[in-house]
């Protein structure tokens, strides 16, 4: 008795549908009247979910979505690690990278404790790393546009 219900998922894959659960009938205690069926609510989602999911369309979606290029990390890597290596008056003539690194040396330097939250080293951590991460992903939009002809 039980009817199978199919829908369609990711790449076009056919999904079956889970059985239908037995449901108990409740009754009211002084009238007699039948209340109909009672499912807990997380079944309840659960059937609903899966009746909207059956009813949406599906898109083919490019498996190489992203298109990384290799040549963007290491252009971007060295668009950023380059200038943090030039020197600068705020550093006494020094390079934020030089002082990251020194400041990495000297936390080594006692390795089994950390270095403490007031130290510099997680101002130049976090410098560093957010203009890494920042240049990365400026530059992987502006290759990927450009080869897409956003810019024309």
């Amino acid at each position: 008795m039980a009817a199978v219900m199919t829908a369609s998922g990711l790449c076009s894959a056919t999904l079956q549908a889970r059985p239908t659960r037995q449901t108990t009938r409740v009754r009211s205690g002084y009238m007699g009247q039948q209340l109909g069926p009672v499912l807990p609510r997380a079944i309840r989602r659960s059937v609903n979910s899966t009746r909207r999911a059956a009813t949406m369309d599906t898109k083919d979606y490019p498996s190489n979505w992203i298109r990384t290029d290799p040549l963007v990390f290491v252009l971007g890597f060295l668009g950023w690690t380059l200038p943090t290596n030039l020197g600068v008056p705020i550093f006494n003539g020094g390079s934020f990278f030089g002082e990251f690194m020194s400041s990495i040396g000297r936390n080594l330097g006692r390795f089994p404790n950390g270095p403490p939250l007031n130290d510099p080293f997680w101002l130049y951590l976090t410098v560093y790393h957010a203009g890494l991460f920042l240049t990365l992903f400026l530059g992987q939009i502006g290759v990927q546009g450009r080869r897409q002809g956003y810019w024309n």
